[in-house]
């Protein structure tokens, strides 16, 4: 939507600022004639797309009930963060695995960062967030968990299981294509003594595990160079990027993309 300033429209050839509407708060006009947002950043900060899955003012609603039940300090004035802003932190790091605090609150506060707000707002040290976080009580997320949890989809709302998934995605377990439903099938790549998730790929059900294994591989050398990395025995002689010849059937051998793979005995 284009809005054009004064009692005529936009000529062509004339120049023309096209903005982004990024909040809508009271507008706070200074003497000198200076405009200003009269809200503030942590009551605006929202999770996009995620948020929207889960519902507009789920947060809100939880830290309410949290703050009746005497669980949370209420505040009494406005401060750097929130307790919802917190919460939001909190899933939008288990996002950015990589980002420190002020990297990812930086992300989440986005571009409501540019606006000049009458309360000027920046982005706290992780010592603020670290406080911050620990006030949260480990069972408010749980509750956010189970707030989202539940069904994809309504047992009114068309299936998936259509002919076109079918064929975009494929199935497994049957060998006429007959499974109950279409699959994707994942590949992962895991640390040994954490669990932690490293890497990992998707593709259609029909797709082998050797393949998707060999997709990663090309798309992400980096995961695996260096690296012992662990298979099954599903994983014997691989063919391309990540191919092996097993000698006596265990040991160590390297291979092409400077991997070293353990082989089952």
């Amino acid at each position: 939507m284009a809005v054009a300033a004064g009692d005529r429209g936009l000529r062509s050839g004339e120049l023309a600022v096209f903005c982004r509407p990024v909040a809508a708060a009271p507008a706070v006009v200074r003497r000198d004639g200076s405009v200003l947002a009269g809200g503030w950043l942590p009551d605006l900060a929202r999770l996009g797309e995620l948020e929207r899955h889960l519902g507009d003012g789920v947060i809100e609603a939880i830290v309410a009930a949290t703050l009746e039940a005497g669980r949370l300090r209420k505040r009494g004035r406005r401060r750097i963060m929130s307790y919802p802003l917190a919460i939001r932190l909190m899933l939008a790091m288990s996002l950015m695995p990589d980002a420190s605090y002020g990297e990812a609150l930086a992300r989440v506060a986005g571009l409501l960062a540019d606006v000049p707000f009458a309360l000027e707002w920046h982005v706290p040290t992780s010592k603020v967030v670290t406080g911050w976080r620990l006030l949260i009580p480990a069972d408010v997320p749980e509750d956010l968990f189970w707030q989202a949890a539940g069904p994809l989809i309504g047992d009114d709302e068309p299936s998936a299981d259509t002919p076109a998934n079918r064929a975009m995605f494929g199935s497994t377990g049957t060998a006429d294509g007959s499974a109950p439903f279409p699959q994707l099938r994942v590949v992962a790549l895991t640390a040994r003594a954490g669990r932690a998730l490293l890497g990992a790929i998707l593709g259609s059900g029909a797709a082998g595990e050797q393949t998707l294994l060999r997709r990663l591989a090309r798309r992400r050398p980096d995961l695996f160079a260096g690296r012992v990395t662990c298979f099954d025995r599903n994983f014997r002689a691989p063919r391309g990027a990540l191919a092996y010849r097993p000698r006596s059937g265990h040991g160590l051998e390297e291979v092409s993309v400077g991997l070293m793979a353990y082989l089952d005995p």
